[in-house]
């Protein structure tokens, strides 16, 4: 991954949902994040404690969609993510350069917060690398 980007993986983690919705809700929005084109990819998630060799080598992770994002399309990327998820509950990680976060909340808040994240650790990223 570059370090213009930015690694965003996130999932609902409501635990009132059996495997089939949570599954559906992301089939959905992986479809929708693609047509709304902030992403520069976004694909589910693997699931890299999966055993080699099991299901034809490396499973997904049930409902969890993984994008990379440029940093100037973020706050936009974050903001559709948002709507979609409304309230619902959501675990979000955001990852830049070698510097990341994980954020558990509902919808917006964590959302909010996961876009505040990023912004920080950019910010982070640049001190970093102007002091050397």
């Amino acid at each position: 991954m570059s370090e213009s980007l930015v690694e965003v993986t996130f999932a609902l983690d409501d635990l009132s949902l059996d495997e089939y919705e949570r599954q559906e809700f992301a089939k959905k929005l992986l479809k929708q994040l693609r047509e709304q084109g902030d992403a520069e990819t976004v694909e589910r998630t693997d699931d890299l404690s999966s055993e080699v060799g099991t299901k034809g080598g490396i499973d997904k992770l049930v409902g969890a969609l993984t994008a990379e994002i440029k940093f100037d399309k973020v706050i936009g990327f974050f903001n559709f993510v948002g709507e979609k998820f409304g309230e619902k509950p959501i675990e979000v990680h955001v990852k830049i350069g070698d510097r990341e976060v994980t954020i558990k909340g509902s919808g917006e808040k964590a959302i909010a917060q996961a876009k505040q994240a990023a912004i920080d650790l950019q910010a982070a990223l640049r001190g970093d690398v102007a002091n050397g």
